[in-house]
């Protein structure tokens, strides 16, 4: 006789077998989808690496970072400058690889310059490169070791060209005139004379290399700073993070740019508008070493044709400077090519950014200093938004009005919390008091708060730019701390967190609107509204500190308003001490239970929205018998046999 004890269960056997076709369909899915292209990827590249090897076993070699001064050292130069960048164009090679900003510094103390092109050799490697690219393999083309010689002048400067020429030893002489404007703007016209006997196909390039990530360069969510170009009718972003996934992207358009956007700064190719161009995007990978990886960006123009005996010349245009938003409109003006201006990232919502841009700018040209223009668009805002506002402070004053009632109401329903909530609820309708009320006002502000962030953040205007005191930079945080009494004290605090005079002085305006502010009938909010404030400081501290200034001044004319309407309304306002009463009224909230008035009050307003005020207004399904249902009866237990 077999021992029934000793089988799998039916139901154990089924979910055994579903678990085995489960775990062999998801070998299987990872072994197709995962493993096999990834082995499939390392034995490309270690093909790959083999074969560069086998051509050029010198890539071995370790290639020596110089700094980067001797790096410009090292080849014959040219010079440019202007009132905004200046910098060096190497004869060998004429590639633009040293740019530096005049007016722009890495510090407050103004000692090192702002480098945006920096050699091939030197660490943070960025250049613009540009040039002919042709299919027919016997022409000679200029590359990067092409030695230019140059014709007259030596010094580039606004309305003083430099010209560059190559003879290629087969009868085509090559050309690269370069000037450059007041401001951020190259002008660079390629000329081919072809005396060779024979016609020339050529196609013009223009590119922008990167090498590995730049100095600072990290993921924002507020903006974007990586290779970018509007192409066509559409802004195209690839990110550092997404160009080694599709490494070779190519956009053919009539018209756009294209180039490397960094947190303040940008370099951009503008080639010939209305011609066809394929764009690119290129990541090569350093399979070698794994050290090096290259981000370009880069055009190459239609094909031109040179017949014998005549020349033909392409002329495009090259940004390196800093992202001023104006400036950039502009150029977009100027050279006719479209959204220059979309390097500085407004975002979704630029119609709301931009004007606070606009109005920021000019009243910090008004008054000669970015912190006093935000004090005085933050009054105008807050002036604007006053009616809104006025409404919530309102609603809060009520809400005081009525609050001896509600603590008779909670002394009188102390034992009915589901009683004490309705009744709550008719006194807010017949006093007209509508809690809700309050939100819309908060919900209004909030676009304007992070159109204050976005241009803090992202607009070079503010960057270091002083206000007064101890902030010289407002868009870094205030670099006080409360810890050593704000500088007072001779301790090195950097390891705690740092809480400056602004964000203590916005902390303070906080707390005295807290105190202005009706306090909730629910525990959990009551928690929340009380540890809000710290937490926004806490929070706020590291942002930028025009940023805490907008938000301290804020909240202190919102308490100003609110104050006034209170005044106006007769209700009392208690900041330091409270009467009898509001003690108790306070305990009586605290110590009592949680109520919900504005929930229910929502819920109300969502019910009539939905379904009206009811089928039968005239009160008949009132009167009509109520059922009454008893709960279940509870189930005997069973005895145990």
């Amino acid at each position: 006789m077999n021992n029934k004890k000793d089988q799998m269960h039916p139901e154990d056997v089924k979910n055994l077998i579903i678990f085995l076709i489960a775990s062999m369909a998801i070998w299987f899915l990872f072994n197709t989808f995962i493993l096999n292209p990834k082995t499939k990827e390392m034995k490309e590249a270690k093909k790959a690496r083999a074969e560069l090897l086998l051509k050029d076993p010198s890539l071995l070699e370790d290639v020596k970072i110089l700094p980067r001064e001797e790096a410009i050292a090292q080849e014959k130069r040219i010079t440019f400058e202007n009132a905004q960048v200046s910098g060096t164009i190497p004869l060998k090679g004429a590639v633009l690889d040293d740019l530096s900003l005049n007016q722009y510094f890495k510090t407050l103390e103004k000692k090192e310059k702002v480098n945006v092109l920096t050699p091939d050799q030197a660490e943070g490697t960025r250049y613009v490169n540009y040039g002919w690219v042709s299919r027919d393999k016997n022409i000679k083309l200029p590359d990067a070791n092409t030695v230019w010689s140059v014709r007259d002048n030596d010094v580039l400067k606004p309305d003083l060209p430099v010209t560059l020429f190559w003879d290629n030893g087969q009868g085509v002489v090559f050309e690269r005139e370069l000037s450059i404007d007041d401001e951020f703007v190259f002008k660079i016209t390629q000329r081919v004379i072809n005396n060779s006997g024979s016609y020339v196909r050529i196609h013009p390039f223009g590119l922008v290399t990167q090498t590995n990530l730049p100095p600072g360069a990290q993921p924002r969510w507020i903006a974007y700073e990586g290779p970018m170009g509007f192409i066509g009718d559409s802004l195209e972003h690839m990110s550092y993070t997404a160009m080694p996934k599709e490494q070779d992207k190519k956009i053919e358009a009539s018209q756009g740019w294209i180039g490397f956007s960094d947190e303040y700064w940008m370099t951009a190719l503008i080639p010939q508008q209305g011609m066809v161009t394929k764009y690119r995007f290129k990541y090569t990978e350093d399979v070698i070493k794994d050290k090096n990886h290259k981000f370009q960006t880069d055009f190459t123009g239609d094909e031109v044709i040179i017949d014998n005996g005549s020349q033909e010349e392409y002329t495009h245009h090259l940004y390196v400077g800093a992202k001023k938003v104006l400036t950039l409109e502009k150029y977009q003006e100027e050279l006719g090519v479209p959204n220059l201006d979309l390097a500085v990232d407004f975002g979704w919502f630029w119609f709301f950014t931009y004007p606070f841009f606009l109005a920021l700018h000019y009243l910090g040209l008004f008054v000669g200093n970015m912190g006093v223009a935000i004090i005085l668009l933050t009054i105008v805002l807050r002036s604007a938004v006053f009616p809104l506002t006025r409404v919530s402070y309102h609603s809060f004053a009520k809400m005081k009005v009525v609050a001896p009632q509600i603590t008779e109401l909670r002394d009188k329903y102390a034992d009915d919390k589901e009683k004490l909530q309705a009744e709550i609820v008719q006194l807010y309708q017949k006093e007209g008091v509508n809690p809700m009320s309050g939100c819309l006002p908060i919900i209004a502000q909030i676009p304007i708060f992070f159109a204050f962030y976005k241009v803090i953040l992202i607009t070079i205007e503010l960057r270091h730019a002083p206000f007064f005191g101890w902030i010289q930079d407002l868009s870094e945080h205030d670099p006080t701390s409360v810890f050593n009494l704000f500088g007072f004290l001779p301790y090195d605090v950097s390891f705690l967190p740092t809480i400056g005079v602004w964000p203590c002085m916005m902390l303070v305006a906080m707390l005295i609107q807290k105190k202005l502010n009706p306090p909730p009938q629910d525990s959990t909010q009551r928690f929340m509204m009380n540890i809000f404030p710290f937490f926004i400081t806490l929070v706020m501290a590291k942002f930028a500190s025009g940023l805490v200034i907008y938000w301290t001044l804020s909240a202190t004319l919102s308490v100003m308003q609110q104050a006034y309407i209170m005044r106006s309304m007769g209700v009392p306002i208690y900041l330091f001490n409270k009467d009898k009463f509001a003690e108790e009224q306070e305990k009586k909230s605290i110590e009592g239970a949680d109520v919900h008035p504005l929930m229910e009050m929502a819920e109300q307003e969502v019910e009539k929205a939905m379904f009206g005020e009811g089928e039968n207004e005239s009160g008949a399904d009132d009167e009509a018998p109520k059922q009454t249902i008893s709960p279940p009866k509870p189930k005997k237990k069973k005895k145990k046999k």
